[in-house]
């Protein structure tokens, strides 16, 4: 297991249509289209290829969609791009 978070609350998240599904259990639905989501609840670090994660969809040139769980591949988690840590404010 990576000592690596898989994501923090606030992060966005970019995937492809194959790295994701809307939903989880019986009304998973496969990605259409690229996703960017917002992180509204850190996903568990696990080792599992398949991850949980709870968001808020921000369609490009459309309204945000209500927060809801999506199923994202955990080497997206991984490649997020957070900003540098900011030094200490003297």
């Amino acid at each position: 297991m990576s000592g690596r978070p898989l994501g923090n609350v606030g992060d966005i998240v970019n995937a492809e249509g194959e790295d994701y599904y809307r939903g989880t259990g019986a009304d998973r639905r496969p990605g259409v289209g690229d996703l960017h989501l917002r992180i509204t609840q850190a996903p568990l670090n696990t080792t599992q290829e398949w991850i949980v994660v709870r968001g808020i969809e921000k369609p490009l040139g459309k309204p945000e969609r209500p927060e809801a769980d999506y199923v994202i591949r955990r080497r997206v988690l991984l490649d997020i791009e957070r900003p540098a840590p900011k030094g200490p404010t003297w």
